[in-house]
């Protein structure tokens, strides 16, 4: 499988949890959409009750994480379709918590070049 196919292959897990995201802040916060948690009374890094998930503000955007790094999906409120920078911070995330096989995503973690030249594949090839 070349590296692309490996990206194209986490594409659908960006999707999937950018909505797991949405609906979490919502229906935790009781808000009317999600981006309300950009408001002054939730700014910052909290612990996401009731949960192991922390969530950290920033601009128009929210990271969810277990720990910094691992785990979640970082974007940015109004973008629902990935770019490259929040491609490639998600895969780094689901790769450093074990969501991705660690034989088949090695090269491409090891390898910030490689990774980014996937990624830019997979993503052009994804918008077509």
């Amino acid at each position: 499988m070349t590296d692309k196919d490996l990206i194209k292959q986490i594409i659908p897990l960006w999707y999937s949890s950018y909505a797991w995201a949405n609906e979490l802040l919502v229906r935790v916060f009781l808000l009317d959409n999600a981006n309300e948690i950009l408001s002054t009374n939730y700014r910052g890094m909290h612990q996401i009750p009731g949960t192991n998930w922390f969530y950290r503000t920033h601009g128009v955007g929210v990271d969810i994480f277990k720990t910094p790094e691992v785990g979640g999906i970082d974007f940015d409120f109004g973008k629902a379709t990935p770019d490259a920078w929040r491609l490639k911070i998600f895969f780094e995330k689901q790769y450093n918590d074990g969501q991705l096989p660690l034989l088949d995503y090695q090269g491409l973690a090891d390898n910030e070049d490689r990774l980014e030249k996937a990624i830019e594949q997979a993503l052009n090839e994804h918008r077509t």
